[in-house]
């Protein structure tokens, strides 16, 4: 029963993890320093609630907090706007020898918004690392602490894929 219990636990775990993607010919070893990019939108809710999550993970990630003119990266973030169709399922049911299949119907839509971040060399602009989470959370009727908590969740996941391991 143990056994089962720790395989559905490492199933669990390993579907949080977060794609990412690197430039494989870069030794981030390098890399000591980070700061948000200085175009970052750091003044609206959601921009100040990922740049609190990202500064409070960085250290954490063997990055130390600095301005953007003394960083050896840039943290960029985005928060993605996406649109979910809700659609019903095709029936497949037999139903006296009869096969129904019916088509798939759209029902309605949700918008949704799916957090990107980003590591850049300053002044090169050139990407050495980008993780998108696979999960969107809602871009309405979510709000304050339960908003923060989601978007704090996400930049945890996001950034545990730094530094990549090839």
């Amino acid at each position: 029963m143990f056994i089962l219990r720790l395989f559905a636990l490492t199933l669990l775990l390993s579907g949080c993890a977060a794609p990412y993607d690197y430039a494989e010919d870069t030794n981030f070893q390098n890399f000591t320093s980070v700061a948000l990019a200085p175009d970052s939108d750091t003044h609206s809710l959601d921009g100040a609630r990922i740049g609190t999550a990202a500064e409070a993970m960085l250290p954490a990630r063997g990055l130390r907090l600095t301005t953007p003119d003394q960083a050896s990266l840039w943290l960029h973030y985005q928060l993605l706007q996406e649109t979910r169709l809700l659609t019903t399922m095709p029936r497949m049911l037999s139903r006296h020898g009869d096969f129904w299949d019916d088509e798939e119907r759209v029902y309605g839509a949700v918008r949704q918004q799916r957090l990107e971040l980003w590591l850049t060399q300053p002044h090169s602009g050139k990407v050495l690392w980008r993780s998108k989470h696979p999960k969107a959370f809602p871009a309405e009727n979510i709000n304050g602490a339960e908003r923060s908590r989601r978007i704090e969740q996400q930049v945890v996941e996001l950034l545990q894929n730094y530094p990549p391991q090839p």
